[in-house]
């Protein structure tokens, strides 16, 4: 078993001999077991690595370490000619948003103004290096300029909120992403590696179909081309609810939904999104609380999303949370899609 020819055959589309499953490389950082013992079973590796750096100038960044009580907080901080503005974490978890006011945008928008893209090409080779035929390198690009605005910088509450409310600084300094955007996707078209991945994190309810339709497909439109005319294949991180957007995602030009999950996390099943989208490759993600379940069970449970998806196109990844009993379920799902061979 050829984990990388099975993973790159079934992301272009064709049917690989054997259904894939890989798992995201940094979580195999957080748990110490066999890996080697799974890996020589044909569990694939997906490695990500960024090939464009952010290189912003005229900024101070800092950060600060403190414990009160029981809880530990990390401060970051960046300082600007025309204002700070500051992001907390309390004990791992973000605690305060880059943005937490209209001004706070204005600072992220001369900040990304006054950044400068840097390509670091050599980083892919030296993973693939690494790597070899135990998996692929995903080269991965920032957010959308939607989507990074509400994860990294607001959060979805606000984000949606101020959304709604049309702040303006909100949509000026989206704009100003956009130009940012284009000009990595450029730079990364001009780069090694087949495969982009842009980490959407999209769960439809917290953005709305409008929102979608203005904010995410118009860059979809744009982008996705210059990647298309570097022989690229283009995914999106779509891990929640998509019934509302069906019809939009099969009319996007990428060619790839990853870490698609089937309910109850998603609200989609592969078979539904093979009638709707016949034409894209589906990367999907097992319900973590499946593994917890009887070993036959779990088998049963993968033999039918399997048949649901079909096998041209199709891969199965861990991507969203390793699962606690992984030395004794991930064998079981490897087995039983060596069995569906």
């Amino acid at each position: 078993m050829n984990p990388r020819k099975l993973l790159t055959e079934a992301l272009n589309g064709e049917e690989p001999r054997i259904t894939p499953l890989s798992i995201y490389s940094w979580m195999m950082e957080e748990a110490e077991g066999d890996w080697e013992g799974l890996l020589d079973q044909g569990l694939g590796l997906c490695q990500h690595r960024d090939v464009v750096q952010y290189v912003e100038h005229g900024v101070e960044s800092t950060f600060e370490e403190r414990k009160e009580g029981g809880d530990r907080y990390v401060s970051y901080r960046k300082e600007t000619p025309v204002g700070d503005i500051e992001k907390v974490e309390k004990n791992g978890w973000r605690y305060r948003n880059w943005i937490e006011e209209p001004g706070d945008y204005e600072v992220m928008q001369w900040i990304t103004e006054h950044t400068e893209l840097v390509t670091k090409y050599e980083d892919f080779h030296r993973s693939e290096e690494a790597i070899g035929e135990s998996g692929l390198t995903v080269v991965t690009g920032s957010r959308t300029p939607a989507m990074s605005i509400m994860w990294d910088w607001t959060g979805p509450q606000k984000f949606a909120l101020d959304l709604a409310r049309e702040v303006p600084q909100l949509f000026q300094l989206y704009e100003e992403r956009k130009k940012v955007f284009r000009e990595e996707t450029e730079l990364i078209a001009k780069g090694p590696g087949r495969f982009v991945k842009w980490l959407e994190n999209l769960t439809i309810d917290m953005l709305g179909p409008d929102r979608y339709r203005d904010l995410l497909l118009p860059i979809y439109e744009e982008c996705i081309p210059l990647l298309r005319e570097a022989e690229k294949r283009v995914m999106v991180h779509y891990d929640g609810q998509l019934e509302v957007i069906a019809d939009d995602i099969a009319q996007a030009p990428f060619h790839i939904v990853e870490s698609l999950t089937e309910p109850p996390e998603g609200d989609m099943t592969y078979d539904r999104c093979r009638r709707l989208w016949p034409d894209k490759v589906l990367w999907g993600n097992i319900n973590v609380a499946l593994y917890s379940k009887p070993e036959e069970e779990l088998r049963q449970a993968v033999v039918a999303k399997r048949e649901r998806a079909g096998k041209k196109g199709f891969a199965f990844e861990i991507s969203e949370e390793l699962p606690h009993n992984w030395e004794e379920s991930i064998p079981v799902v490897l087995d039983t899609l060596r069995e569906l061979s």
